[in-house]
């Protein structure tokens, strides 16, 4: 009895030493939202990563043998890839892995249809279990994924301390790359606080360049392009309002600011800005003006143009006073019912002398009022009426109201303008006429001369 009891005893000090004996792993669910099974929808898989020192073996409580379908060796871990059918007799199923000189690791295995689980064995024991270059270069980009630079910095710069660091490591791009993110930060803040947002903009997007995973940076490019473009439009606007105020410095200085920072609206804002500094310019020239025209058919006359160092361009109209008389019907007095429209080109031959040669083409009308056979008709003078007389009938009732016909030509022209003292304008205008039919040439004078005198501004 007393040697069944010692035997006892010494197994289960054996078994308790031997389980104070073995390490322990420890294991991390790494599996990644979007991770999704490649195989059949029936299926679901799970991968497990550790030490390449260490060897595992894999039991399920539900499958007599586990479908370990590929293993794979990444440089210090290997990768061992398992496949399971899913449905509901394989609820509560657990894994259980095992390697010599650790005790056993036990994970819930509880899987849907392309469902993909990726966990990673460690023993936290070992300082370094991939080897030191690796822990640190590992421990670095870490550091370097959570925009911790200073301290991603420190682990590269002591895994190139380490034995096994090899020559290609690649380590001082690294750290040359957290010197960059250092210095475009410091140079971004330093645009931000300014609000330059387009060179901050530039400088964040450049951080997010070396590391796209930089939350702070992104956020501020955010900011930066809110600023930005709420910046753009305060410009623009402003510069808008200034424009119907008549400031057009200040105008001019926003638009140019919408232009340079390149914001969305600058195509407007260039289009207006060319459009302002040409109006600006010909008002510093004073280039357009208004003149009062007199010719003797047409004594009434208004004329308006641009008379600038390039060429410009003119409009003029002129009448005579005949052409309210007929609007009147006072056909006795219609003598000369004549109106002109003219157009065209303005141009300065030698800039520094204030001389502009002109030419341009027009029309010109000349009415009258006719009777039924064509001829000029006048209205007979009122006289005593007879009993005879009434029964006739008055001419000049409805049906026998004259028409007013108009007389058309062609009317090219030419002529010189000046300005004396950059204020007053004189011009002088030579008219040549072509009737549009010969039978009524007799009703224009061939030719026409203007004298006008208007101000610049």
């Amino acid at each position: 009895m007393k040697k069944k009891l010692f035997l006892l005893l010494g197994g289960l000090v054996l078994a308790i030493a031997s389980a104070f004996g073995q390490r322990s792993l420890e294991i991390k669910d790494i599996t990644k939202p979007r991770d999704v099974f490649s195989g059949k929808d029936t299926e679901a898989g799970i991968v497990i990563s550790c030490p390449a020192n260490i060897k595992l073996t894999i039991e399920s409580s539900h499958d007599k043998v586990v479908d370990v379908y590929n293993t794979e060796d990444k440089g210090e871990e290997i990768f061992y890839y398992l496949r399971f059918e899913t449905g509901k007799r394989y609820r509560g199923r657990k894994l259980t892995i095992r390697a010599d000189g650790y005790a056993p690791v036990t994970i819930m295995a509880e899987l849907n249809p392309k469902e993909l689980k990726r966990y990673q064995l460690i023993d936290p024991d070992v300082e370094f279990v991939y080897g030191c270059y690796y822990e640190y270069r590992k421990r670095g980009t870490e550091y370097f994924q959570q925009a911790m630079y200073s301290e991603a910095r420190e682990q590269y710069a002591i895994a190139q301390e380490c034995s096994d660091c090899p020559e290609n490591s690649g380590l001082d791009v690294l750290i040359a790359n957290i010197d960059s993110i250092s210095s475009y930060k410091s140079k971004a803040e330093s645009a931000f606080e300014l609000m330059d947002y387009e060179l901050a903009k530039e400088y964040y997007g450049r951080v997010l360049a070396l590391n796209p995973s930089d939350e702070s940076a992104s956020s501020r490019l955010f900011d930066c392009t809110r600023n930005y473009n709420i910046d753009c439009q305060k410009n623009y606007d402003a510069a808008e309002a200034y424009r119907y105020e008549g400031e057009y410095e200040k105008a001019i200085a926003l638009y140019q600011k919408v232009v340079d920072a390149n914001c969305q609206n600058a195509v407007l804002a260039s289009a207006n800005l060319k459009a302002l500094r040409k109006d600006v310019y010909s008002r510093k020239q004073r280039a357009r003006a208004w003149l009062y025209e007199w010719s003797k058919s047409a004594p009434i006359g208004i004329t308006t143009g641009t008379y600038k160092s390039r060429v410009g361009g003119y409009f003029s109209l002129s009448f005579n006073p005949d052409l309210f008389k007929a609007m009147q019907k006072s056909y006795n007095e219609v003598d000369e019912a004549e109106f002109n429209v003219s157009f065209g080109w303005t141009v300065n031959p030698v800039k520094k002398y204030p001389v502009w040669i002109f030419f341009g083409v027009g029309y010109t009308g000349v009415g009258e009022f006719v009777d039924s056979e064509g001829n000029r008709y006048f209205e007979p003078e009122e006289s005593t009426s007879t009993a005879m007389d009434e029964e006739l009938p008055v001419y000049g009732e409805e049906e026998n109201k004259p028409d007013f016909k108009v007389y058309s030509g062609i009317s090219p022209e030419i002529g010189i303008a000046g300005k004396i003292f950059n204020i007053l304008v004189l011009r002088y205008t030579f008219q040549y006429r072509f009737s549009v039919s010969k039978e009524y040439e007799d009703k224009f004078s061939r030719t026409r001369h203007a004298i006008g005198i208007g101000f610049c501004y």
